[in-house]
């Protein structure tokens, strides 16, 4: 077996804006696995708010390449011989490519899925001014539900803006952890009034507990407070979602054990991604299959249409095909 490691850049059509700031694209690392000729692949995006840069990745990624092209590390050793972050991500990835494509079976029928042929999937518009907000929103017309991000200057006007194009979307929002307690028990009633069905991480991780004092407005999604199953007692009493991210489970493997665990609590389910092509979109979509909220519309915002891997129709993300990934 032998382990390859690429950086590669994902490029966003528009710079994009959310709490902690703007994003103009970002880079992802590609991990290629080959068998006996076969390839497996998978895809990370390493973000600072976790604390990972690309470097930092790749040298965690080299570290580990020995014990998986010496056979020592398979799938399931994996998950105790790294952290549930992006380098266990783009490894446990690429061997459930590997898997797949070297027994002739797709990755559905190794976890035990049905593998819809869409699954309905938001549109996100970043943080912008009300004006432009209510433009965002307009060319969402037709859209099975709107992110709006949140954290800025601004934060009802835009809800507002969205509500006065499209008053009926589902809508929600994300605040990337860029509210106080107090913010959010002053605007969250206001969002119940606007139609909003979720706030997803108003606080910073490190004040989950401060959340016992919130109003319960609106209910809460747990994102960059939710990593792995570890996180679920912490969670539990405080937040009714938890944003399942494979860049933040370390792969499919515990994503799909994380999915089990979170509903198993009675959490509901959402899944999401960081920037990243269709690579990383692809695994991502096989959670989708079992969550409530879906937010892969990284399709629609990548400047390459390569990079796309996958088709978002402005309301459904469709099934990606076996030549990008899992058979």
């Amino acid at each position: 077996m032998k382990l390859s490691v690429r950086k590669k850049y994902i490029e966003l059509k528009e710079p994009f804006r959310v709490a902690f700031g703007t994003i103009p694209g970002l880079d992802a690392i590609e991990v290629r696995v080959e068998q006996d000729g076969v390839v497996g692949r998978g895809e990370c995006c390493p973000m600072a708010i976790y604390g990972q840069t690309v470097q930092s990745t790749l040298l965690e990624i080299e570290a580990l390449a020995p014990a998986i092209e010496s056979g020592v590390a398979d799938r399931a050793t994996l998950q105790t011989m790294m952290p549930a972050r992006s380098a266990r991500n783009a490894i446990d990835c690429a061997l459930w490519d590997l898997e797949a494509k070297a027994n002739g079976r797709s990755v559905w029928d190794i976890a035990g899925l049905d593998a819809p042929e869409s699954i309905a999937s938001d549109v996100t518009i970043g943080i912008l001014p009300p004006d432009e907000t209510a433009r965002a929103a307009e060319a969402q017309f037709g859209a099975s539900s709107i992110k709006l991000k949140l954290g800025g200057e601004h934060d009802l006007e835009c809800v507002r803006a969205v509500r006065s194009v499209l008053p009926s979307v589902p809508l929600f929002v994300d605040v990337n952890a860029g509210w106080t307690l107090n913010r959010l028990n002053q605007l969250a009633p206001y969002l119940a009034d606007a139609g909003v069905f979720m706030i997803e991480q108003p606080l910073a991780p490190g004040d989950d507990d401060l959340l016992d004092g919130y109003n319960r407005a609106v209910p809460l999604c747990a994102d960059e407070s939710c990593h792995d199953r570890a996180d679920l007692e912490r969670l539990a009493g405080r937040f009714d979602s938890n944003n399942i991210n494979l860049d933040k489970t370390g792969g499919l493997t515990e994503a799909l054990a994380l999915a089990e665990a979170a509903r198993s609590r009675g959490f509901r389910l959402m899944v999401g991604c960081m920037l990243g092509s269709g690579l990383a979109m692809a695994p991502a979509y096989v959670i989708a299959s079992l969550c409530e909220v879906v937010d892969l519309d990284m399709p629609l915002l990548v400047k390459n249409p390569e990079d796309a891997g996958m088709r978002h129709d402005g309301c459904s993300v469709h099934r990606f095909s076996a030549d990008l990934w899992g058979a």
